[in-house]
C-alpha cells in the first residue's frame, strides 16, 4: 500500500511520442511517485521497458485498451488493491487515421477516431471516478488538439474531419465533466505541433514545414509542471495550450 503522501499516476497511451515522454518526465519530477503506464502492448515497447528499467519500482507497465470497459475497470481495481486511490489520470491515448474531405471519408473512420478518442476517455474516467475522488487532489487531465477548436481552425484548409471532429467532441465531455464533479481538476490540454509518427494530413504537413515542432521530452515537461500547479478555480474546465495560455473552443 502507498503512503497517503505519495502521488499515484496513470498515463494513457503511453508506448511512445507524448505519452512516453509523459511518463518519464513524471518519473523525473516526482520522485517518490508511482506511474501506472498504459498500452495495449507495454512489454513490447522497448523505449518504455528501459524506463521503466532506469526507475525500478515506480513505473509500472499495464495493459490498457480504449473503450474497454472490463479491462479499464480491472486496471482500476488493480490500483485500488495497491494503493488506494489514484491522483492524477492523464488520458493520452488517441488515433489520427488518413482521411480527406468530409464527404471523402468512410462512416467507420468517423467511427473509429470517436470510440478511441471520446469514449475512451469516458470508459477511463467512469472506471477511475472514486479512485479519483479519494485522493486529495483529484486531476484527470485529456490530451486533446487545437484540430477541436471550432473557433479557430474548423474553417482551415486541413483535411482532418474525423480527427477534429472527436477532439471537439472530447473537449465537451471534459468540460461536461468539469461541471459535473467539483471536487475535480480536469480540463482538456492541447500539446501544441510535436513531432511524433502520429498520422498528419498532407495540407497540415505543408503548414507545419513553417514552424518548428517541439520534440515530445519538450512538451511533456511543460505539460507536467502545468498539470503540477492546476487547481480547479484557476484551470478547470478550460482548454489549455502548452504555452498556458487558452485555446477558443
Amino acid at each position: 500500500m502507498s503512503t497517503s503522501t505519495q502521488q499515484i499516476y496513470l498515463v494513457t497511451g503511453a508506448t511512445r511520442g507524448i505519452g512516453l515522454a509523459l511518463v518519464a518526465a513524471i518519473a523525473a519530477k516526482d520522485t517518490s511517485g508511482i506511474v501506472y503506464a498504459g498500452g495495449r502492448n507495454t512489454s513490447a515497447a522497448q523505449d518504455l521497458v528501459d524506463l521503466a528499467k532506469k526507475y525500478p519500482g515506480r513505473i509500472e507497465l499495464v495493459k490498457y485498451v480504449a473503450g474497454d470497459q472490463a479491462g479499464n475497470e480491472a486496471l482500476a481495481r488493480e490500483i485500488q488493491k495497491k494503493h488506494g486511490h489514484i491522483d492524477v489520470v492523464i488520458a493520452n491515448a488517441g488515433i489520427s487515421k488518413t482521411t480527406g474531405k468530409v464527404h471523402e471519408t468512410t462512416a467507420q473512420n468517423f467511427e473509429a477516431h470517436f470510440a478511441t478518442n471520446v469514449v475512451g476517455p469516458i470508459v477511463l474516467f467512469q472506471a477511475f471516478h472514486d479512485l479519483l475522488k479519494v485522493s486529495s487532489l483529484p486531476r484527470f487531465i485529456a490530451i486533446s488538439s487545437g484540430a477541436g477548436s471550432l473557433e479557430l481552425l474548423a474553417h482551415a484548409n486541413i483535411d482532418n474531419a474525423p480527427y477534429g471532429m472527436s477532439k471537439a467532441a472530447l473537449n465537451w465531455v471534459i468540460r461536461k465533466i468539469h461541471y459535473e464533479n467539483e471536487w475535480l481538476v480536469t480540463f482538456p490540454q492541447c500539446p501544441g505541433p510535436t513531432d511524433t509518427d502520429m498520422y498528419i494530413p498532407g495540407n497540415l504537413k505543408e503548414a507545419f514545414a513553417a514552424i518548428p515542432l517541439r520534440k515530445p521530452d519538450d512538451v511533456a515537461n511543460a505539460l507536467v509542471e502545468i498539470f503540477a500547479v492546476s487547481t480547479r478555480d484557476k484551470d478547470g474546465g478550460q482548454f489549455h495550450n502548452v504555452d498556458g495560455g487558452r485555446w477558443l473552443w
